[in-house]
């Protein structure tokens, strides 16, 4: 007798509402913590995007600079340009503006929308962007939408000049895009210039 009760005493272990409570708790953090991760990551993914877009704009600052061309010229040339990591697009930018290249690895495809900054606005009279990038094969939103303005801007969703929020959300169009900058929410470019 005195043998059994000294053997329970020394089992140690877990009981099996304590072994659930903890697996409870495991999947509650994980459901919370996955998805932050994802979007996490996303974002990181988009830092090419910022990069990309912004030494697209100097180079178009640089070609109509060294071209003497006024903006309306400029915007004539460009508007709807594409710019691709193999320079598949059938209206390559680097048709126009050799030193426009991109990285052979680059995750995303830039459409170019231009149009004359309207009156009253950061880039009155100058060449206004909305740059869209779309994610090719590689990236990790296939077909996720990011949209680069030329313009600071402090629209909601806008980090500066760039809103991921599409792309971080695993949209393939822009739904949730706000308007900020010289970029519309539909991701067309205009005129007038929000929150800017």
């Amino acid at each position: 007798m005195q043998n059994t009760a000294s053997r329970r005493q020394k089992q140690a272990g877990f009981t099996l509402v304590e072994l659930m409570v903890v697996v409870s708790i495991i999947g509650i953090l994980a459901a919370i913590g996955i998805p932050r991760v994802f979007a996490y990551v996303r974002a990181s993914e988009t830092a090419e995007v910022s990069q990309a877009a912004g030494r697209i704009s100097a180079g178009i600052k640089a070609y109509e600079d060294s071209q003497l061309k006024s903006a309306a010229a400029v915007v004539s040339d460009i508007n709807g340009t594409e710019l691709t990591p193999d320079s598949s697009g059938t209206t390559e930018i680097s048709s126009i503006i050799p030193f426009l290249v991109l990285n052979p690895d680059g995750h995303y495809d830039y459409t170019i929308n231009a149009v004359v900054g309207g009156a009253g606005t950061p880039l009155e009279g100058e060449v206004a962007l909305c740059i869209t990038a779309n994610g090719r094969s590689a990236a990790g939103v296939v077909g996720g939408k990011i949209a680069y303005t030329n313009v600071a801007t402090s629209a909601v969703g806008w980090d500066s000049n760039v809103n991921r929020t599409p792309y971080v959300a695993g949209e393939t169009d822009f739904t949730n895009l706000t308007a900020g900058g010289y970029c519309s929410a539909a991701g067309a470019v205009q005129a007038t210039c929000t929150s800017c």
